[in-house]
């Protein structure tokens, strides 16, 4: 029996999207982001809102996190939505993540990159080796040895009162929360440079902060050995 493209080479997609107070947080920019990934991946996203609308409806709303996944089904898709509590109220995400460069390389002409496909198994294959070692998050360079991005999460970095932050096109996910914090930063008057990070430049930053659409804004206590101290500036970051 044929199996359509979904199945045999996981051709799809997924949202994970924050639910708070029974609302969904960034919806309208997660549905772009899936719509326009689809439409890059030749699926076509006709009745995409209607049907996830009325999934939502069917599943409820708790708060916590709200899974879309669409896979390629020959000529369409299938839509799966599934809803769980989720819980970051450990002292490390307080205190401080640890991170670990990792030596896997993401390439930065891989195209995929920029879309949330349904391949995840490397990053999750890497994180949970650095959990095994410790640590909280890895993080992936280039092959020009530039910080690109963590397994699960963008990364902003911090000098006096400027904020740097890696560009899409180094090989990572343009997050949805790190597109609306770039956002926020603009609107606050505060710089935000996008350009590339070397690795060799970690240590000349003051502090680090990593952020997805779940968790937000965390500050990130070291990367290997490099040490970063929580300002009163990435204090003000944090608390926006």
């Amino acid at each position: 029996m044929k199996q359509p493209d979904g199945i045999k080479y996981g051709k799809g997609l997924f949202e994970t999207i924050k639910i708070k107070d029974e609302k969904l947080e960034y919806f309208e920019d997660h549905l772009l982001r899936l719509k326009n990934s689809m439409e890059f991946l030749g699926i076509s996203a006709d009745g995409i809102e209607a049907e996830i609308a009325r999934e939502i409806e069917n599943t409820g709303l708790v708060d916590g996190a709200l899974r879309i996944m669409v896979l390629e089904d020959f000529e369409g898709y299938s839509l799966h939505i599934e809803t769980r509590l989720t819980d970051y109220s450990d002292k490390k995400f307080e205190e401080g993540l640890r991170l670990k460069v990792v030596e896997q390389i993401r390439d930065k002409f891989n195209l995929l990159n920029n879309h949330k496909t349904n391949n995840y198994l490397l990053n999750h294959e890497v994180l949970s080796s650095v959990k095994n070692l410790g640590y909280d998050e890895a993080v992936f360079l280039n092959q020009d040895r530039n910080i690109t991005e963590g397994s699960y999460t963008n990364l902003f970095f911090i000098k006096d009162c400027v904020v740097v932050t890696p560009p899409v096109e180094d090989g990572l996910l343009p997050g949805v929360y790190r597109k609306n914090l770039i956002k926020k930063l603009e609107e606050k008057n505060i710089e935000c440079e996008i350009r590339h990070v070397s690795f060799e430049e970690l240590e000349r930053f003051d502090a680090c902060i990593c952020t997805n659409s779940l968790m937000e804004k965390r500050f990130v206590k070291s990367i290997d050995e490099i040490q970063f101290e929580k300002t009163e500036f990435t204090k003000k970051i944090l608390e926006l």
